[in-house]
């Protein structure tokens, strides 16, 4: 069974209500509530669209005047809505929230502000051309860039296993192959972290498999890894960009890791699979709170 199947087994549907936020690209929005209208019929599951009032009148003219399926879809205009759409979600409003088209940089800041937290953990669930799937981090350039950071990524991400129920076989990639430790500095803080963080978790968490694969992301893949962790958050962005815009492989979007909210984060300009993805995984993860 594949990991995105285990998570949809997870899911209970009664009564949830998810949000996801609306840009400013008219073709992306008409993405999201055409995909946001097609998950609500099928899943019996209220969708709540945040926007700008310019936003939220185009989709409406656009498809929900003539769509037979309506009725669970919500459209909420407003002044400020990456802020609208966090304080529904604090208040208990809605179950959780997808970002959607809203911007990144905004929509992190508010967050980090809204939930008082520092840092920032998004876990993604990403598949190769040929179908394997993993979890894989980090996907912000500013992520996971020390040690610590590292350390505390893989710590929240084994919450989410456990609760799935799927056994970790976490693979820690660096810039280069051990013989090419002393050629550069950069090189060797991110082979000398990939080894200090096997050797921690192997003495704190003594039933999983983790294990350095070096530069070599391939060997992730062939040894069945289901969670991949790049050197930093530069070269994470870039495997991710990589991946699925020019190596046909999909996303179906990222949790936001121990936030204490129900939160998915997705590309602004994602596909609707992964929009799709997006919604599943805000379902599960709304199980995981309850």
């Amino acid at each position: 069974m594949s990991i995105f199947e285990i998570l949809k087994h997870k899911i209970s549907y009664e009564d949830l209500i998810i949000g996801i936020g609306i840009g400013e690209k008219k073709n992306q929005n008409i993405r999201i509530i055409t995909t946001a209208l097609n998950f609500s019929l099928k899943n019996d599951v209220w969708i709540y669209l945040f926007g700008e009032k310019n936003a939220i009148g185009e989709i409406k003219s656009y498809q929900l005047n003539n769509s037979p399926h309506q009725s669970k879809i919500k459209l909420i205009s407003s002044i400020e809505p990456e802020k609208e759409m966090i304080t529904y979600l604090i208040n208990n409003k809605i179950n959780s929230i997808v970002r959607g088209s809203f911007k990144s940089s905004n929509f992190l800041k508010l967050l980090k502000d809204s939930l008082k937290v520092k840092n920032i953990y998004r876990l993604a669930l990403l598949e190769t051309a040929n179908g394997e799937q993993f979890f894989y981090g980090p996907v912000g350039i500013d992520e996971c860039n020390t040690f610590k950071n590292k350390q505390i990524f893989i710590e929240k991400s084994l919450k989410i296993f456990r609760y799935f129920e799927i056994k970790p076989k976490i693979s820690i990639l660096s810039g280069g192959r051990i013989g090419d430790l002393g050629r550069n500095k950069l090189i060797d803080k991110t082979i000398n972290d990939a080894e200090n963080l096997v050797k921690y978790f192997n003495s704190q968490e003594p039933n999983i498999e983790i294990f350095h694969d070096q530069i070599l992301i391939e060997n992730s893949i062939k040894n069945g890894a289901n969670l991949i962790l790049a050197p930093n958050g530069i070269s994470g962005n870039l495997i991710y960009r990589t991946l699925i815009h020019l190596g046909n492989g999909k996303s179906y979007g990222a949790f936001y890791l121990d936030t204490k909210y129900p939160i998915i984060d997705t590309s602004r300009v994602a596909p609707e699979n992964e929009l799709n993805g997006a919604f599943f995984l805000a379902s599960s993860i709304s199980a995981v709170e309850k």
